[in-house]
């Protein structure tokens, strides 16, 4: 019993078993708006073709991007992790168009220092715990400007919910992603020494040839110039005004995509999705031609309504309408999820999982 049902199987068995007897009749391999982290980009929804929005905007490597919406729970963070995985995969196919080199920043509610640790470690660079922010963020920026010039790569940096971290952050954030191909060109010049040691420490071969190379591009005046940093930002609209207000430049730098609320088409699409993710059939998904049991067709304007066509929100609700519909369905009655079932459910602030 325990490990077929988990906690609520070991609290509840009767539960359990009524609503995987439910799961099983509508064709569901487990419930599909359970809270679980989903990486799989056939599930994302969005009001617009976003992703590869961000896409053109990142090989582009002009601005910075900020992601925005008008409350948490729009799916930023999943929009974030499918981006930075097809990244990562590209790049290290070594694809030309995709010459980057990406790393996620999860964590929130960071200081300064705990950022630059952060970004240090989930670049390889080596740090003493001595050291001072100020030297952190120094060693990161080395890194970034021999990673280009020796990889012709472009450092993206990837930050979830970016204004959750202290002010002090987006001064030296903003740092980083003001290097450009000059800046890096100056350090070799100016620092040939420091740069060789930095390189070799980080793995590099530097050969007689290879330094000639640099020398020669670093000096030639028609070389452009070029961002070597690219920030790829999430947060509500209101931390997007905060950087706009504390750090200016750093916001006049990005392009900014805000995500709309999902409409009813949106929302069909959402529940859809899930629908046949859990029954095993979501390579056969078809936007233009799908089917929604057990939910009837007049609870997407409702469901749309009622979580204000916030991804996150409708989940909840979808996800209580099943344990209802569950019950229903062990007493005899119908197993259909039907509007009057919605709309009896409490405001969504007060649904938990």
């Amino acid at each position: 019993m325990e490990d077929k049902f988990g906690v609520v199987g070991r609290l509840y068995p009767s539960v359990a078993e009524a609503r995987n007897a439910y799961y099983s009749h509508v064709g569901w391999k487990w419930n599909p708006f359970s809270k679980v982290r989903l990486s799989d980009p056939e599930l994302f929804v969005a009001s617009t073709d976003v992703i590869l929005e961000i896409d053109d905007y990142i090989k582009a490597k002009e601005r910075h991007l900020l992601v925005t919406s008008e409350e948490p729970g729009m799916g930023k963070t999943m929009l974030l992790e499918l981006i930075f995985n097809d990244l990562a995969y590209l790049a290290k196919q070594g694809d030309p168009e995709y010459l980057f080199h990406p790393i996620v920043v999860n964590q929130s509610k960071l200081f300064v220092r705990q950022m630059g640790e952060v970004i240090a470690q989930k670049l390889g660079v080596k740090y003493k715990s001595r050291m001072s922010a100020e030297d952190i963020y120094t060693l990161i920026k080395q890194d970034i400007m021999v990673r280009f010039l020796l990889t012709n790569r472009t450092t993206l940096i990837f930050i979830d919910d970016f204004g959750d971290n202290d002010s002090e952050v987006f001064i030296k954030i903003k740092e980083l992603g003001d290097l450009t191909q000059k800046d890096a060109n100056n350090y070799f010049l100016n620092e040939e020494s420091n740069f060789k040691k930095f390189a070799s420490s980080a793995g590099y071969q530097l050969s007689k040839d290879k330094l000639n190379e640099l020398k020669q591009n670093a000096l030639n005046p028609e070389s452009r110039d070029q961002m070597i940093c690219m920030l790829i930002l999430t947060g509500t609209r209101t931390h997007a005004l905060g950087l706009k207000a504390g750090v200016p430049h750093l916001y006049d730098r990005c392009w900014e995509i805000e995500f709309e609320r999902l409409d009813e088409k949106k929302v069909r699409e959402f529940i859809g999705r899930r629908l046949y993710w859990a029954s095993g059939k979501l390579g056969s998904f078809n936007e233009s031609n799908f089917e929604i049991y057990p939910f009837e067709e007049d609870t997407i304007p409702v469901l749309t309504e009622k979580a204000h066509g916030v991804g996150r929100d409708i989940r909840l609700l979808c996800n209580q309408s099943v344990f209802i519909a569950a019950s229903n369905f062990k007493e005899g009655r119908s197993e259909m999820i039907t509007k009057e079932m919605i709309e009896a459910l409490p405001p969504v602030e007060k649904l938990v999982d």
